[in-house]
């Protein structure tokens, strides 16, 4: 008896504790959510408020002006302006309201056009003008985001490495001119005391709650679990013991009435019922487990194969201007029998390929895998793709027992003149968009499909491919794509998709199909693998070259010729003066300095480029990169200011970028800006 008691002791203990264990963990889950609640609903209040304030701080200023103060212009409204600002930070108790301006696509540091400090807050007001360094990486990228259109405000939380300071948001709002263009971000600073200050006694609260449960708890459970819960456990356990070490139905069965508590009478049959079959049971679920665990391993890793088997990185060739392309691969189960494929086979030619092998999974997928290497292989051995694809079929064809065949649409780009030659091997016909105009089907007659049988020569045809043209390749994903009542998507569908989305990137262009083919099907199953390319010739760029005596009389000349081009072009009448005033300063640099009394020729060449001119000077004078000097410091006047640096600082000022290398003994200098 007194085995027994003991033994019901311990149990009763361990069953105690466990309660007591959730209690905490329920506790501690609570209190993490509840925790977690109460912290982001201040945080969205911080955030309301702080972006209130800073749209109204952003109303306050004269966006126009901005570079005007930057200047020195206008200095009374810029005072005035500063007063509303900073009686609006002592108005709303915020730390700090700035008004800071930058010069994309460097937003490693910004220069301050407006600074207001609470008084009291500890930080030190900044100087109009003055430069100050980025803090981190998060800040860099939501200017970024800012001045590129992409969020109408950014939130940046600090709750860490603080310095002393008190936790804040920060929220930064875009200040844009009259003419829709961000020209700086307003950002509002508001210390989280409310935050701090209430978390500690909502915790307190919860502890003390916490015990006070734990303990009532602990009380019912010794009296009534014992009885209800663990004597009949107990039992329960003995007999499980039992059949676990036996193996063999029990000379008493568990009687159902042993508690009142209906799961623990139902536990007791149910053992009863379950001892015969639970050998089994175990046995058949530990081998369907294995099977699919191993089945699902081998898929995601033939997935993995698959997708990194063609481009996926993009751009795929950030170096070449004269064309973009991008592509995409759904497969409708883990591995697929779709594939796209580009490369360069030399520096003027660009094969692009679009395939559809007959059925689906991991044949289909091997079968695609054969098929890409041997374009592939064979595509950079020459040829036309008529050519090619009669090569690639013939080897297909001597080792094909599964009679299985795909569908291949090559084409290879002269990139110089835009001659696209191509064969189709039984694939769906491509959408061509011609500058301007609106996609259509480009139909040819198809030869065979590769697999079919062997010695085919397969057609070689031309397409002429003129600047901003567009050549769009999918699978029979896109057209039979069906909902749910099973209407397909169809070509015309397809067309009608390009057509609304022609004027995106190549990139953009395909994300939009994708997603009015997903909103077509609906919640009907992806039944065939979707794959799309787009590639979009651009041409080379035009350009042209005037060389000239290293000499100031010849700055008349190089003036001339920049301007001419710049108008040529549609430039503005400010971004010409611009221009001009970096062209005399970097001209007259090299006349003066790049070869003394000797003398030698300068080249000027121009280039115009998706939106964007450069020009380019080149001397063979002495060795110098003008881009190594440190900017001056403009606040200072010039009697303070160290010698030099102010022309080419003025150049960047006006320019996008600029490029310094020495190549072939040549100082080769180049400054891009865009024409609007």
């Amino acid at each position: 008896m007194r085995s027994i008691k003991e033994l019901r002791s311990r149990l009763s203990f361990n069953i105690i504790s466990a309660i007591v264990l959730l209690l905490l963990v329920f506790s501690v889950v609570v209190s993490a959510i509840g925790f977690t609640v109460f912290t982001n609903s201040l945080k969205r209040e911080y955030t309301d408020s702080a972006l209130n304030t800073a749209a109204t701080a952003t109303s306050i200023v004269n966006a126009d002006d901005i570079a005007l103060y930057l200047g020195g212009e206008k200095l009374e409204e810029h005072a005035r302006t500063q007063g509303y600002l900073d009686t609006l930070c002592e108005k709303m108790q915020v730390s700090l309201i700035y008004v800071i301006s930058f010069t994309p696509p460097d937003f490693g540091s910004y220069t301050c056009v407006f600074d207001s400090v609470e008084s009291g807050s500890g930080y030190s007001v900044w100087e109009r003008g003055s430069v100050h360094e980025s803090t981190n990486d998060q800040n860099r990228a939501a200017y970024s985001n800012l001045y590129g259109g992409k969020s109408e405000y950014e939130v940046v939380f600090r709750t860490r490495n603080l310095h002393g300071n008190m936790p804040h948001i920060t929220v930064m709002v875009p200040v844009k001119n009259s003419a829709g263009e961000t020209v700086a971000v307003t950002c509002v600073q508001r210390p989280m005391r409310e935050l701090i200050e209430g978390r500690a006694p909502y915790l307190y609260t919860i502890a003390f709650a916490t015990l006070l449960q734990i303990l009532i708890t602990s009380l019912i459970a010794a009296v009534y679990i014992r009885k209800q819960f663990v004597v009949p456990l107990t039992k329960i356990n003995s007999e499980a013991t039992r059949f676990a070490g036996e193996n063999s139905a029990p000379e008493t069965p568990l009687s159902p009435d042993m508690s009142d508590i209906g799961e623990i009478s139902s536990l007791a049959r149910s053992i009863g019922l379950m001892e015969t079959e639970i050998l089994e049971y175990i046995d058949n679920i530990t081998k369907i487990t294995a099977d699919r665990e191993r089945i699902g391993a081998e898929l995601n890793i033939a997935s993995s194969i698959q997708e990194n088997s063609v481009p996926n990185i993009f751009p795929a060739f950030p170096e070449r201007a004269e064309f973009d392309v991008f592509a995409s691969m759904s497969p409708a189960k883990e591995v697929g029998g779709d594939f796209y494929d580009f490369f360069l086979i030399d520096e003027n030619r660009l094969a692009v390929v679009m395939a559809d092998v007959s059925g689906k999974g991991v044949p289909a997928a091997l079968f695609m895998m054969v098929t890409k290497i041997l374009i592939n292989d064979r595509s950079l051995m020459g040829g036309t793709p008529g050519e090619i694809l009669t090569f690639v079929n013939d080897r297909i064809c001597e080792n094909n027992r599964a009679d299985m065949f795909v569908t291949v649409w090559l084409g290879i780009l002269d990139i110089s003149d835009g001659t696209l030659t191509f064969a189709n091997a039984g694939h769906d016909d491509p959408a061509v968009c011609r500058n301007g105009g609106i996609f259509a089907i480009e139909k040819t007659r198809h030869s065979p499909v590769i697999g079919a049988m062997s010695g085919i020569q397969y057609r070689d045809y031309t397409l002429k491919m003129e600047k901003g043209d567009r050549l769009f390749l999918y699978t029979d994903g896109i057209p039979e794509a069906t909902d749910l009542s099973n209407n397909m998507f169809t070509i015309e569908g397809m067309v009608e998709a390009l057509n609304s989305c022609r004027g995106l990137s190549p990139r953009e262009m395909l994300s939009q199909v994708r997603s009015k083919v997903d909103s077509f099907v609906g919640d009907a199953p992806q039944f065939d693998d979707i794959t799309m390319l787009c590639l979009e010739y651009r041409g080379k760029a035009e350009e042209k070259s005037l060389t000239v005596r290293a000499d100031n009389k010849s700055l008349a000349e190089v003036t001339d010729f920049v301007e001419n081009f710049l108008e040529e072009k549609g430039a503005s009448p400010k971004i010409i003066t611009q221009l001009e005033l970096s062209v005399e300063e970097i001209f007259v640099n090299i006349a003066n300095y790049a070869y003394g009394d000797e003398g030698g020729d300068a080249s000027i060449r121009l280039k115009e480029e998706n939106g964007s001119v450069f020009i380019t000077f080149e001397d063979s004078g002495i060795p110098y990169n003008p881009l190594e000097k440190e900017d001056p410091d403009i606040t200072l006047s010039a009697d303070e200011r160290e010698p030099g640096g102010l022309g080419i600082f003025i150049v960047k000022k006006n320019s996008d970028s600029v490029t310094y290398s020495r190549t072939d003994g040549k100082n080769i200098l180049t400054i891009a800006k865009k024409l609007k």
